[in-house]
């Protein structure tokens, strides 16, 4: 896709410094038929933090809504876990107590096994089929998969690749042998740790810095975003930008709400978050361009390394591709899909 042009970055991060997080009128409507006079105002809630791309794509879907509504339809944003954990807030969305979130492929997995699909390993290799991707048929079908919860799924968004951080060097899969890995708790992702021999420890975010720090863990399996904005490199020292998984989340909304809104609304929104998908994608590539380009300089970090035996470690992983595509027929279009853009 290329790295972002100065004046779209410029509009982001001048977007970024003005209000949007702030908590606007409540909620108006909800009911059937809503007209295209009515005020709208939607309770948005993710896990991530002030000073992260998805704050940012928020308040940016803001700015697009009220822009394009004179001032109707608005946001109020909930960063940094403010209304509980992913746990809380898809209960949330379901009851329709909040009316969209940004959630997790890691946390809807538990939800159904379908966004499995996002956690295997090499199955995309730059943020342009990433972006490709999310816009296909098999990442929308993903959406379908989640009969049981309340919700709509509009789109996606991403905070980059996965890498690895750690305290020593990374660099064959041997080193990787009895790894203390932080890593998220999702059953694909723990899957490929173990089937690399490594010793995946779930922890919150919060408690990574410390337990680097002290020797509790060697290593932490994240994305490049929360990479730099948590500052890990400051404990940390070793890169390997392996791009093992993207990390994606979903849009989603409140069904209920979601089928009470005017076509007219649904589109404004729907219009609003595909401008924010497309910003998202390469405001994350211009972040982990710049990681890359000044590692040392001005993250502080000591090396840059590349797996010797990559060809090897897919191999080896292969299985456990091959184990989660039994599990849901979604995630072996997903991968086709995937492979298809890849060749292009």
């Amino acid at each position: 896709m290329g790295v972002i042009t100065s004046g779209l970055l410029l509009s982001m991060l001048l977007t970024a410094c003005g209000g949007g997080a702030a908590p606007a009128a409540s909620s108006q409507g909800g009911t059937a038929g809503e007209t295209a006079e009515e005020s709208l105002t939607l309770k948005v809630a993710y896990i991530t933090k002030e000073n992260s791309a998805w704050h940012l794509a928020g308040e940016r879907m803001d700015s697009i809504l009220k822009e394009k509504s004179n001032g109707r339809i608005s946001l109020e944003l909930y960063p940094g876990g403010q209304l509980g954990n992913e746990t809380d807030m898809m209960q949330q969305i379901n009851t329709g107590s909040v009316d969209m979130g940004f959630i997790t492929a890691a946390q809807l997995s538990s939800s159904s096994a379908a966004f499995g699909a996002w956690l295997l390993p090499f199955v995309i290799d730059s943020h342009q089929q990433a972006y490709e991707l999310m816009q296909s048929d098999e990442a929308k079908a993903l959406f379908d998969t989640l009969t049981n919860d309340n919700v709509h799924g509009l789109g996606y968004m991403t905070s980059g690749f996965r890498y690895m951080l750690s305290t020593k060097p990374i660099e064959s899969m041997e080193q990787l042998k009895g790894l203390k890995l932080r890593t998220t708790p999702s059953p694909t992702i723990l899957d490929y740790w173990t089937a690399l021999q490594a010793s995946p420890t779930p922890m919150p975010l919060t408690e990574v810095y410390t337990s680097m720090q002290t020797g509790v863990i060697d290593a932490v399996d994240i994305d490049s975003e929360s990479l730099v904005n948590e500052k890990l490199s400051e404990v940390a020292k070793h890169l390997t930008p392996d791009k093992h998984m993207y990390w994606a989340s979903a849009i989603l909304i409140n069904k209920d709400r979601w089928n009470s809104l005017s076509e007219e609304d649904k589109k404004l929104i729907e219009e609003a978050v595909a401008t924010a998908m497309k910003e998202n994608i390469e405001y994350v590539e211009t972040i982990e361009a710049d990681l890359l380009a000044n590692y040392q300089e001005k993250y502080g970090i000591t090396n840059i390394y590349e797996l010797k035996d990559k060809e090897q470690l897919i191999q080896q992983v292969q299985p456990v591709i091959d184990t989660w595509v039994q599990k849901a027929p979604e995630i072996g279009n997903f991968l086709e899909k995937a492979k298809q853009i890849a060749a292009e």
